[in-house]
């Protein structure tokens, strides 16, 4: 710990109170719960994930279009299948995973629109990991907090006894409510170390950005769900979580301009980075 305080009073003194570089630093802190989990998401290829979430997932047209995107257009020539079930306003005790995880018929099929949307079969229907929410008060709302930690501790029993690697995705505070990410880094933190599992840190990506680029909106108008800037921040976190690598210089989204989009990627690297201590 001695070090550590160290380290930061050395790191105000080089960069002139930097308050994002410090901020970024001090996640470090609270990365030391979750390395050993980290470590062992490591040691597999993940080749095809299922979302299972609420509408922070579906807004801008889904967040795993974004991740889509990124490993389209990364530079590194990864590849990801991926499919996403959401309920809007959902606990993760609204969706029946086990019957998600047994239907062997959930992409089984796609619609190939650039070819006179011709039926194409998949028979590999297999999944490597799911990435699942609660809903986005869910892990610090008194009535709902012990749920919480109920449910991510049975989705994660569930999804490891199919031999599949559970991942927890940390929802963000809201906009006009900041002060939640000290709660919500609490419990997530928590939730993490107890089950021993990955937690892909988005809550503290948006928390970092909004210290850092207020004028960027990562929000629509009910200070909640993000805006198309904030589902991109979202899906380069998980990009750069799952693959450990840096998501700056992908190639990005269309209707986001390229200042933006540099902004954006530079702090899902950092935020990953010092969250997980690489």
């Amino acid at each position: 710990m001695y070090h550590k305080v160290i380290q930061i009073i050395f790191l105000i003194l080089r960069t002139k109170l930097n308050p994002l570089l410090l901020m970024l630093t001090s996640m470090q802190m609270f990365a030391n719960p979750i390395d050993e989990s980290n470590k062992i998401l490591e040691s597999k290829k993940i080749e095809s994930i299922m979302y299972v979430g609420n509408s922070f997932f579906y807004y801008n047209n889904s967040l795993h279009n974004h991740v889509s995107s990124i490993v389209k257009n990364h530079r590194s020539n990864q590849s990801l299948k991926q499919r996403s079930i959401t309920i809007n306003g959902s606990s993760l005790s609204w969706h029946p995973l086990e019957a998600y995880l047994n239907n062997e018929n959930i992409g089984n099929f796609r619609i190939d629109t650039a070819n006179d949307n011709e039926y194409v079969n998949i028979e590999d229907t297999a999944i490597d990991a799911v990435i699942f929410m609660d809903c986005s008060l869910c892990p610090i709302h008194p009535e709902t907090k012990k749920s919480f930690h109920e449910n991510v501790a049975k989705y994660t029993k569930i999804i490891r006894a199919r031999g599949m690697e559970p991942i927890l995705f940390m929802s963000w505070p809201y906009k006009n409510k900041p002060s939640m990410i000290k709660e919500l880094r609490e419990e997530f933190l928590r939730a993490a170390k107890v089950n021993n599992i990955l937690l892909i840190p988005v809550g503290e990506a948006f928390h970092a950005f909004e210290k850092k680029y207020p004028e960027i909106n990562l929000y629509t108008d009910d200070f909640r769900h993000p805006s198309k800037e904030g589902t991109y921040l979202a899906a380069s976190v998980v990009f750069a979580t799952l693959f450990n690598l840096d998501v700056k210089g992908t190639r990005g989204k269309k209707d986001i301009d390229a200042k933006t989009t540099l902004k954006i990627q530079e702090i899902a690297d950092l935020t990953v980075k010092n969250f997980f201590n690489k």
